[in-house]
């Protein structure tokens, strides 16, 4: 150990004046273990001013490539923004023309006093709806017709005294209030007329809907759906009996 000596008494100031350095210098020079702290410690404080120093440069290096590499490429950056709006305006364009295309397909009384696009969806929807149900009820009446040309065409080809007979053939059936009638003829035999058959309905109280005549393996399919009027009643076994002497 050194002792200090009486006269050399160590003093430590807080002070940022310029003879702050001069006095610690002093002080390291007349004491050897202050020295090596004091070494010591400006080696640590330059090394983490030159830490700082670096990370300050790269930062700036950074930086100025950035703003370089912008100014360098305006054209590529330009030619960006051309090609996004090029490729929205041709969405735009695709879109207004589906919209389009879908308005022409809706009837008038489906878009009439409606502007807006979401109405005429709205719209588009409610008429494919509506379009489904008359698809499922033509498929219900083509099955319909399908079933009774198929038993008729199973029929066995009868000889000429049974044809005069039974060249006419009919069925009757009721459902909801809807009278089914469906008579099958030779396509040559002039015995049926059908305007006569359907003046025959009216008198007897049906107000005939719908007529369809379908050619079937040589004969003439009429299917006809009458609707009972309110104030008259109906005996579908004595409809048949006139029917069938109506053919006679």
């Amino acid at each position: 150990m050194f002792p200090l000596q009486r006269g050399n008494e160590l003093v430590i100031q807080f002070s940022r004046s310029p003879n702050t350095q001069n006095q610690e210098s002093k002080i390291s020079s007349e004491d050897p273990i202050l020295k090596d702290d004091y070494d010591s410690h400006r080696v640590s404080n330059s090394d983490h001013k030159g830490i700082i120093g670096n990370t300050s440069t790269e930062n700036n290096i950074h930086c100025r490539a950035a703003s370089s590499s912008n100014m360098n490429n305006p054209n590529e950056n330009k030619k960006k923004k051309t090609i996004h709006r090029e490729i929205e305006r041709q969405r735009r364009q695709e879109m207004a023309s589906l919209y389009a295309s879908l308005r022409s397909l809706l009837p008038l009384e489906y878009i009439k006093g409606k502007r807006s696009i979401s109405d005429h969806m709205n719209e588009a929807v409610t008429y494919i709806k509506h379009l489904q149900n008359n698809i499922k009820e033509l498929g219900a009446k083509r099955d319909l017709l399908k079933k009774h040309s198929d038993n008729y065409s199973n029929l066995e080809t009868p000889n000429d005294d049974e044809s005069k007979q039974k060249s006419i053939n009919f069925t009757v059936h009721e459902n909801n209030d809807v009278v089914g009638i469906e008579i099958i003829s030779n396509f040559k035999d002039e015995r049926f007329l059908l305007s006569k058959f359907l003046e025959f309905l009216l008198e007897e109280g049906l107000e005939v809907v719908t007529c369809h005549s379908t050619q079937v393996n040589g004969r003439i399919l009429h299917s006809i759906n009458c609707r009972v009027n309110s104030s008259s009643s109906l005996d579908l076994t004595e409809l048949s009996r006139k029917i069938a002497s109506f053919n006679s």
